[in-house]
């Protein structure tokens, strides 16, 4: 039965990765903090999952100037994707600080 339970939520986490991404992508950074814990708080999703939504959060606390929470989202980002990578063409200096605190 539990089971069933985390594949469903799961599923739901499959279902909101797309509008929290949206979120961050259209300056909607307190709509994704917001959104993100939703889904980190719900539980039972897998490592890929948590790797996207926790990357997600790293940004939107960087832009929200909440340094020690995109510390702390940067870090469980790095614990939950195998290859994390902080391209220096590709990530704002301000993210690969905040990766850098830690």
């Amino acid at each position: 039965a539990s089971g069933g339970m985390a594949l469903e939520q799961q599923r739901r986490g499959d279902a909101e990765l797309p509008q929290l991404l949206a979120d961050v992508r259209y300056g909607r950074y307190a709509e994704a903090v917001a959104r993100g814990n939703r889904l980190v708080g719900g539980g039972a999703l897998t490592h890929p999952q948590l790797a996207v939504v926790h990357r997600a959060l790293l940004e939107a606390y960087v832009a929200l100037d909440a340094r020690a929470s995109a510390a702390a989202a940067c870090a469980a980002w790095k614990s939950n994707e195998p290859n994390p990578v902080l391209d220096p063409v590709r990530v704002s200096p301000k993210i690969r600080a905040a990766c850098d605190e830690r």
